[in-house]
């Protein structure tokens, strides 16, 4: 069985891996790819705040959502939600080719700069709050929550 602060590292780690996934799609301009990584980064910070929390990690990829069941939407701005639901639009089924065909037209370089901006500063955020959070824990505290991937 795992701790509170591996089950909360498990999804700092891939969360983590995403924003790189994020940043070489960007590189190689695979755009679309690009933003459903960012989505994934956020929706893993929100389950890892869940987590830091010792709330219930759900099975779900709306963000905002997930920032309502981590206690995070009390404090978030009409417009902060907006960009958490403009960002879970980026998680585009693969088997929904023209879905995908009409995102790809969204994504210009300029929508790319300012989105990746938004999702890394979300990222760097929500970062910042779970690592708080995590310190206050106690070492060998076990992990009552299932993990959820």
């Amino acid at each position: 069985m795992m701790t509170r602060k591996q089950h909360v590292d498990y999804w700092l780690h891939d969360a983590s891996e995403n924003m790189k996934d994020m940043r070489a799609a960007i590189q190689s301009k695979r755009r679309v790819n690009a933003m459903f990584c960012g989505h994934l980064a956020i929706e893993k910070m929100l389950k890892g705040l869940c987590a830091v929390r010792d709330i219930e990690v759900m099975r779900d990829h709306e963000l905002v959502r997930l920032a309502r069941k981590s206690g995070l939407d009390a404090t978030l701005s009409a417009d902060q939600r907006k960009e958490l639901a403009i960002i879970t639009s980026f998680n585009i089924e693969a088997r929904y080719d023209d879905t995908k065909r009409r995102f790809h037209d969204t994504c210009t370089p300029k929508f790319i700069d300012e989105w990746s901006g938004k999702i890394k500063a979300w990222y760097k955020y929500l970062k910042r709050m779970i690592l708080q959070e995590r310190a206050e824990l106690p070492n060998n505290e076990p992990d009552k929550q299932k993990l959820i991937k």
